[in-house]
């Protein structure tokens, strides 16, 4: 490890400008305000707006004696300001020469460096001359390196004109043209003598424009600064609109803190080469990906990509990730290479050669926290960026029974209850262990689009604090998108109900197969209390998302709702009731599923100061009430992430400690570690920690037949369990998880059949006959884990113990554990291969929603 040079970090004026220890300056220029970044070597930055006349002036200004300026520009950007930069040096005593370039990345190359070059040869041009770079990044790039090596070196000035170069490449002296073999590999160090960044030609600019070049703001946020993270973070529309006050504050601290670093290294012999952090992935990307996708959003995707390497490597915290992944996404930046992108020896063939490279070896810059980074970049195995970037794992079984203790991500039923109530109370709430996952990522935008917010990230990510609403939701602009987020679905339906603005209303869809779920029993229930809610796709999805919900209000008073499909209709009730127009009676017509959920949310609720009372099996009363946000909030760990590494150690014979979740958990998963015990697993279990022996590789697991009805989500988990257990193993009680993720049931039923093992559907369940792991012999299978982060888990801990099972769309436990594979690796010693590229490409093609139906098929 390299230790990272202890910096100060920037402190935050009342008014809420950045500050630093080294300021920019301000200057008057014909009446507005110029902010002007001391580089190096006497380069400056100028940043303010209309600044575009004034630059034969600055150049003037900064001692350059030059006989002749030449333009370079491409036809775009020449056509839209070409003439006022040529009027301007005209008005200034200089008739410039111009060159234009097409547009476009291809630009950035040997036979238009010619060209320029034999274009001043042509025209006279001496050593006197001055070059103008009136474009991004790629003209800029192509301008600085010619005027590099012209007459061994004439000065050059940088008018950039995208939010890219305006951000970072304009800045800093590096200058290069792309070859056949890689991007930015022939170039030189030279310093512009000015760079005149004109806020007012961002206007011209695309949105894609504008936040692609945003990357490179939230990139140096993550890698030096974390309040210059923060300000992204917290003021994203203001950005994205290019509101004065915040467009230039985000521009001058990423400008000041680039000019920092170049200080320190100009060439790029240590700290510098940092500021490629994203790039390493990123540009190994774009390789393959443009101009398909733009610079910034390979570098987006490198981020995300570099900032879970990070964390693989027990360097940066969970809860990082989550926040960079997220403000990338509020950018409308991608996260994520497509998968056509994803061809593994092409691009670690681009990433070999890669300028951080030393001793053969890939270098990746490494995040230490939000704001703070290694020093150098870090020599990484190319054996893990493959795992890294592939889509699917081969499983491979341990040598020896896995021992360790596991500490799994906080609950994600916990979390997303927590953070609908916050956002609903009154008062200010500190939330310390929220999952950082897909699905609350969901929730939080959703939230935010309803006027809830700020959401303020403290202790480095640990901490969400938030100041609630007291039940006044704002109509959000734009229809809510909730992916496959069921919680957020079935929450927010309910949450949408309570916004009163006449006329107004709100949106809420998913995708493919969130529009195949069904939520027509609580939408029912809720138009029987007089909501106004439309499917406004019956031809399709007559009984699941699309919605439009009326903002008119929630009249409350008696529902009656069936919670056979879900718990969560009834939960999404109870959890707004207190802000329905009259108490609310809530009267189930049948005893419902997954009774451990309910009672979860009446107990949380008991903790935000709302009091439910229930009277016999089937009627709550919730009266009219506002939230009190606690001060602070614990979420508990995830019981249903902890049977992952439970039943690892049941079906190895290892010992696996999951911790902080014990018998003291309000959630019923956490029971789960009584069905290892029936099936001869050694328990040992208190308050806050379990503990799971399996037995040795000479004993058998014994088959059972369980209700799994109290904790279903854990029902896949158990089949794989019961997949090597001696006998026919039966679950019961899981019928509502054909109407999941996917349909669970067949899926199980479809995938054990890959690999050779008998299992069956029954009305409400499953069977499977367990085979004998020391004398199997599976089929070596991918499995199609249609997009249901539950049935990768489960395979993932069959395949500890059977060999040959590869797990499509590894990236699935996104939803509601990030770290899974890593944490697996790491704490259990657990490992994973890259399987060759025909099994990825057919996880790949298997990885849509619902199984196809199946008949029931009764056992043996």
């Amino acid at each position: 490890s390299v230790c990272r040079r202890s910096r100060p970090h920037a402190d935050t004026t009342d008014d809420g400008d950045l500050m630093s220890t080294e300021s920019p300056t301000k200057r008057r220029r014909n009446g507005g305000e110029v902010r002007v970044v001391q580089v190096i070597g006497g380069s400056e930055v100028h940043i303010g707006h209309g600044l575009l006349r004034k630059v034969p002036e600055m150049a003037l200004a900064a001692g350059i004696k030059a006989s002749r300026f030449v333009i370079v520009s491409d036809e775009t950007v020449f056509g839209l300001y070409g003439q006022t930069l040529v009027d301007a040096f005209v008005a200034a005593g200089h008739t410039p020469l111009t060159f234009q370039v097409k547009p476009g990345e291809n630009s950035k190359c040997r036979m238009y460096k010619q060209q320029i070059e034999d274009h001043m040869l042509e025209h006279r041009c001496q050593r006197d001359t001055c070059m103008v770079a009136l474009g991004g990044g790629v003209v800029g790039d192509l301008t600085g390196y010619v005027a590099a090596t012209y007459m061994r070196g004439v000065p050059v000035v940088q008018v950039p004109t995208s939010m890219m170069a305006m951000l970072d490449s304009s800045v800093g002296g590096k200058t290069a043209i792309n070859v056949p073999s890689g991007k930015n590999l022939v170039g030189a160090f030279h310093q512009p003598r000015r760079v005149v960044i004109d806020l007012e030609l961002l206007r011209s600019l695309s949105e894609r424009e504008v936040v692609e070049g945003l990357a490179e703001a939230v990139k140096m946020g993550c890698i030096r600064h974390a309040p210059l993270f923060d300000l992204l973070e917290g003021r994203v529309e203001e950005v994205k609109a290019l509101q004065p006050d915040a467009i230039e504050q985000v521009v001058t601290e990423a400008v000041r803190l680039k000019a920092e670093v170049v200080a320190l290294d100009e060439k790029e012999g240590g700290v510098r080469s940092t500021l490629n952090f994203g790039h390493t992935i990123g540009h190994a990307i774009e390789g393959l990906a443009s101009p398909q996708l733009l610079h910034g959003e390979c570098v987006s995707i490198g981020c995300v990509y570099e900032a879970v390497l990070a964390r693989d490597l027990g360097q940066l915290a969970p809860s990082a990730v989550g926040r960079i992944s997220r403000v990338f996404k509020a950018y409308g930046l991608p996260t994520t290479c497509p998968l056509k992108y994803l061809r593994l020896d092409e691009l670690m063939g681009k990433m070999a050669l890669d300028k951080k490279n030393a001793a053969g070896r890939v270098r990746v810059t490494i995040l230490k926290s939000i704001g703070s980074s290694f020093d150098h970049p870090q020599p990484v195995d190319t054996a893990l960026i493959r795992r890294l970037l592939s889509p699917s794992l081969l499983v491979l079984p341990p040598a020896a029974p896995p021992s360790g203790a596991v500490l799994v991500p906080g609950s994600k039923s916990i979390s997303n209850r927590v953070l609908l109530m916050a956002a609903m109370g009154r008062g200010t709430v500190a939330i310390r262990g929220l999952l950082q996952s897909d699905d609350t990522q969901v929730m939080i935008a959703a939230l935010a689009a309803m006027g809830a917010g700020p959401f303020s990230w403290l202790d480095g990510g640990n901490i969400l604090q938030l100041t609630g609403l007291a039940g006044k939701f704002a109509p959000p602009t734009e229809p809510l998108y909730l992916g496959n987020a069921g919680t957020a679905a079935r929450f927010l339906t309910t949450c949408a109900t309570l916004i009163h603005a006449p006329g107004a209303a709100t949106t809420l869809t998913g995708d493919g197969r969130m529009k195949q779920r069904p939520i027509d029993d609580l939408t029912a229930a809720l138009r029987q209390c007089g909501c106004s809610i439309e499917h406004t796709e019956p031809a399709t999805s007559p009984a699941s998302l699309p919605l439009r919900v009326d903002a008119s209000g929630f009249p409350g008073g008696r529902i009656e709702l069936s919670g056979r499909v879900s718990s969560q209709f009834v939960s999404s009730v109870l959890l707004s009731a207190p802000y329905a127009q009259q108490p609310v009676e809530l009267v189930l017509k049948e005893p419902p599923v997954s009774q451990s959920y309910i009672d979860m949310t009446v107990s949380l609720m008991r903790s935000f100061g709302v009091a439910v009372e229930r009277q016999g099996a089937l009627v709550y009363k919730v009266p009219r009430a506002v939230y009190a946000n606690p001060a602070s909030l614990q979420v508990e760990a995830d019981a249903s992430s902890a049977t992952y590494p439970l039943a690892i150690a049941a079906i190895t014979g290892g010992k696996v400690t999951a911790e902080t979740v014990g018998a003291d958990s309000i959630q019923g998963d956490a029971r789960f570690a009584a069905l290892l015990g029936e099936m001869g697993c050694a328990v040992q279990q208190d308050g806050t920690s379990t503990t799971v022996s399996g037995p040795p590789p000479s004993q058998r697991l014994r088959a059972v037949e369980v209700d799994m009805e109290p904790l279903t989500d854990a029902f896949m988990t158990a089949v794989a369990v019961m997949a090597v257990a001696e006998g026919t193993s039966r679950v019961t009680g899981i019928a509502n998880q054909r109407v999941k993720e996917c349909n669970r049931i067949a899926v199980m039923v479809s995938e054990l059949g890959k690999l050779g093992i008998e299992a069956g559907e029954l009305e409400d369940g499953m069977w499977v006959t367990g085979v004998d792991p020391a004398t199997f012999a599976p089929r070596p299978a991918t499995i199609a884990c249609h997009n249901d982060h539950r049935i990768a888990m489960s395979f993932a801990v069959l395949g500890a113990r059977l060999p040959g099972i590869t797990i499509g769309q590894k990236d699935c436990v996104d939803k509601t554990f990030p770290e899974f594979w890593a944490v697996m690796s790491s704490k259990l010693g657990l490992s994973y291969d890259v399987p060759p590229p025909e099994a990825c490409s057919s996880a790949a093609a298997a990885g849509g929603g619902a199984a196809p139906p199946r008949p029931f098929l009764l056992p043996p």
